[in-house]
């Protein structure tokens, strides 16, 4: 997972022109000034890295980075063991 959290963090970053350790779990989507679409940019870029689709059902609802990343990896684990 620390791979997935790393990646996350480097293409949030980049979008929001921060540097990545700026950037922890704890920190919430909109103290980082991150609408809707930076967060599906970075989503599709991580679908693209790891070839595989995610839903977009309920991450509207997710407030910080880390429970944004860790739904996905969750999602990414069940693609991945069938």
């Amino acid at each position: 997972m620390e791979q997935f959290v790393d990646l996350a963090r480097r293409i949030l970053a980049e979008q929001l022109d921060l540097d990545p350790q700026e950037i922890n779990m704890d920190t919430k989507l909109e103290d980082l000034d991150a609408d809707s679409i930076d967060v599906v940019e970075m989503i599709m870029a991580l679908e693209d890295a790891y070839d595989v689709e995610f839903p977009e059902e309920g991450l509207e609802s997710l407030v910080t980075f880390g429970e944004l990343v860790t739904a996905l990896y969750e999602h990414l684990e069940k693609v991945k063991n069938g």
